[in-house]
Parts: C-alpha cells; sequence; structure tokens
C-alpha cells in the first residue's frame, strides 16, 4: 500500500524536525569558518624531497621538476593566528614544529592539510619533516620566525651542519675511515650529530636535550692511545665478523673494547626512539633511525672506524698498517 501525500508530507515535516537542529548550527559554523579563514594570514609549505626543504614558493605540475626553490622561511607574529597550508609535490612528509605545538601531521601527495598557529612567545622554532622520506629527508628542516607584537627584532638564524649532504661525491681513496666520514656525511648523519661527531643540535623533550656527540666514542670504548685504536681496526677490517673474534692480543682489554664497540654498532643498526623529558609532551622530532635497513655491515662499520679515529686516534683518512704476522 502506498503513502499518501499527506503521510509522506508528515514524514517530511517529522524529518526536518529531527536534522534542522543539528544541520543549522554546522551550517553556520561552517559559514563562520570561512568567514574567518577569508581575512586570516596563510603560509603555504610544500614539501620536496629531491631538494630536502619545504617551499613557499608554489609548486605545480609545469614547475615541479625545478630543484631551486626558495627554502621557506615563514615569519610570524605573537598573538596573530595565521593558517598554514602543508603540501608534498611527491611522496609523504610529515611536519612538525614542537615549539609551536605542531605534533606530527601527516601530509600526502595530491592533498592539502590546514592547520592555524597563534603563537604565544616570540623566537625562533624549528620545523621538522618527521617521517624518513628520502635520502635528503634529514634537511628537511627550517625555523619559524616569531617576533613580538611590536618591533622586529630577534637573534640570528642556528646554523645547521650538512647542508647537501646527499650530493657529496665519493672519496678519493679506498681506506676504510676515508670510507667511513663520506658515508657519516652521504647519509645525513652530519646534520644531527654535527661536523665531526662535534652534537650540539637540540632536540626538544628529550631527556639528552641535545643529540649526543660522537667525538669521545673512542674513550668510551676504551682506547686511550692511536696504537692501541690502530690495532683494533686493523681486526675490524678482517674479514671475519668481529662478533666471532675470540682474541686480540694487540688490543688491550679486548673483550671488554668487544663488547662496548658491538653494543654501539647494534645500535646504530637497530635504531631507538628518543625518550621523552616531559612524558605528556610532545615526541622528540629526532629518533635514531634504524641504518641496518639502509647500509651493509661493512658500511656500519666503516662509520664507526671513522666516528673512532676523532678521538685523537688514526684519523688520517687511511686504513691502519697491518701489524707484523697479521693477515688482511
Amino acid at each position: 500500500m502506498k503513502p499518501t501525500h499527506r503521510e509522506l508530507l508528515a514524514a517530511s515535516v517529522v524529518l526536518s524536525s529531527l536534522v534542522a537542529p543539528v544541520a543549522v548550527p554546522l551550517g553556520v559554523e561552517a559559514w563562520r569558518r570561512d568567514a574567518r579563514a577569508a581575512g586570516m594570514p596563510t603560509i603555504t609549505l610544500t614539501g620536496l624531497m629531491d631538494q630536502g626543504a619545504w617551499t613557499d614558493e608554489e609548486v605545480t605540475a609545469g614547475n615541479a621538476w625545478r630543484r631551486d626553490f626558495r627554502r621557506a622561511r615563514p615569519q610570524l607574529r605573537v598573538g596573530g593566528t595565521v593558517r598554514l597550508r602543508l603540501a608534498s609535490a611527491d611522496v609523504v612528509h610529515s611536519f612538525a614544529a614542537p615549539g609551536l605545538g605542531i605534533d606530527p601531521v601527516e601530509v600526502y601527495p595530491g592533498r592539502v592539510l590546514e592547520l592555524t598557529v597563534t603563537p604565544a612567545a616570540s623566537g625562533i622554532f624549528e620545523y621538522y619533516c618527521t617521517t624518513v622520506c628520502g635520502r635528503p629527508h634529514f634537511a628537511m628542516r627550517g625555523f619559524l620566525e616569531v617576533f613580538p607584537a611590536e618591533g622586529d627584532t630577534l637573534p640570528p638564524l642556528p646554523e645547521r651542519p650538512g647542508a647537501g649532504y646527499w650530493s657529496i661525491p665519493p672519496p678519493a681513496g679506498n681506506g676504510t675511515v676515508a670510507r667511513g666520514a663520506w658515508l657519516y656525511r652521504r647519509q645525513g648523519c652530519v646534520t644531527c650529530h654535527g661536523e665531526a661527531g662535534a652534537g650540539g643540535v637540540p632536540n626538544p623533550n628529550s631527556m639528552n636535550a641535545l643529540v649526543p656527540n660522537l667525538a669521545s666514542l673512542a674513550r668510551r670504548t676504551f682506547f686511550f692511545t692511536a696504537a692501541d685504536l690502530g690495532a683494533f681496526l686493523t681486526v675490524l677490517e678482517r674479514s671475519t665478523p668481529l662478533a666471532t673474534v675470540k682474541e686480540a692480543p694487540a688490543v688491550p682489554l679486548f673483550s671488554l673494547v668487544k663488547a662496548q664497540y658491538l653494543a654501539t654498532y647494534h645500535l646504530v643498526r637497530d635504531g631507538r626512539r628518543s625518550s621523552k623529558l616531559d612524558p605528556a609532551g610532545h615526541h622528540p622530532p629526532l629518533d635514531m633511525p634504524a641504518w641496518g635497513a639502509r647500509l651493509s655491515d661493512d658500511e656500519l662499520n666503516a662509520i664507526l672506524a671513522y666516528l673512532l679515529t676523532l678521538d685523537g686516534g688514526a684519523g688520517d683518512g687511511a686504513s691502519p698498517p697491518h701489524r707484523k704476522g697479521e693477515s688482511p
């Protein structure tokens, strides 16, 4: 039996009375949001994997081939609300600015993610890509400058090491230490651990505050003379895996040295998440990646060999000489 015209009319009246209390406020709020956004300052940041940068220039299908987009240097003012529009020109990125309360958000190609920021304090706040997106990933950092409500004075921008690290040519020599020095820079380790392992790069809300320095790795591995380190590097260069080597008379405290070295090796190979200083705060933006997924055992050992020489050991860029009676 078909409903009559009167029954259909009554049903539509009932349905309207149920939907209107919800739909009308939502529509009004959407209208208000659009009205606010229309007059809101907007900054568009687009992630570029090949260039290792976020740019505030317009990236389109017609110009995406360029490799000279300007690195973004957004400027905000205390108390002023700004709309950030985040986009990707290639792969999935993530964007975080912990100093401004922006936890990591994923940014997909073909979509635009919008969020608003209202800085409460002036200063220079670093932003990051926290998803390993490609070889230049570790350079995808920059600064948001927040000026006081009145005035235009801020300290100079901090310098970050390792610009263009992914494009440096390989070393001329074949020595293990020289190769390790190249890999340390080529893989982007330098961007977090600093030139020559000096450290000093901030990691907000990390228990360590700064990314650990690596320049004292030799002492932490119980090497105190260049001769002892040279003897160990000779053992390391053999084709026999270090874990299976039972003794090395030329290396004092070999069992202790071996255990400490392997602990460091496993940390680099397997990676580690940074620990929060404030458990309720954001996650530190800089984690230790699991390099075993990207580098071979020989490459990992080469990097560690280079780092060991930074403490005044055999750091001449060449492999240590083999001792008499020892096979290479």
